[in-house]
């Protein structure tokens, strides 16, 4: 079986789609489908914009890192600079202002490492992943009601800690693997 002829014989086809919850950043739908056997079944799904996600090197090699609160975890996590996009922008513009917004830097080089899908059981939700160079100092200017610390740590370091599981983000670890996985193929 070919992998078109695959796609249909598992596809989910919607057949009606309830908005649940609109929100801020995501909206909350309860979709009836048809399986692939022809029964009826429920999806719910959040739809979620796309997202952009930063590994940026200073030129000492160090990787920027940010310490933000996350509330779901009640916790302070760290991570790569990231954020959402606005209505129909690219990602790459949605990297290069997350970074500038959260951190206060500009990339002269950035190129896409790949996307990845977070949460593929109810969420739409993509996260392009890219790397970021030849940083220069600008000025940071966080959302209203955003609060995180910044700094930069040795590459090494900052795979021990994920090692070790002081990094569990995920777009931190899928830019984290994206990145060596290219590094080693190259």
């Amino acid at each position: 079986m070919d992998k078109k002829q695959e796609y249909e014989a598992m596809r989910e086809k919607k057949i009606s789609s309830k908005e649940v919850f609109k929100g801020q950043v995501l909206d909350v739908f309860d979709d009836e489908i048809e399986l692939p056997d022809g029964r009826h079944s429920h999806r719910e799904v959040i739809r979620h914009c796309q997202a952009a996600a930063i590994l940026a090197f200073n030129n000492k090699g160090e990787v920027l890192l940010e310490d933000q609160f996350r509330y779901p975890y009640d916790s302070i996590l760290t991570e790569i600079p990231a954020g959402k996009a606005d209505p129909n922008e690219d990602p790459l513009t949605t990297a290069r202002r997350e970074l500038e917004e959260e951190t206060g830097y500009q990339a002269k080089q950035m190129e896409e490492l790949g996307l990845f899908y977070p949460s593929v059981g109810y969420t739409d939700e993509v996260i392009h992943l890219f790397v970021a160079s030849d940083l220069v100092k600008t000025h940071q200017h966080l959302d209203e009601g955003e609060y995180l610390s910044y700094y930069f740590l040795p590459l090494k370091e900052v795979l021990k800690k994920a090692e070790n599981g002081e990094i569990n983000d995920g777009k931190t670890l899928a830019a984290l693997l994206h990145y060596v996985l290219l590094k080693k193929n190259n």
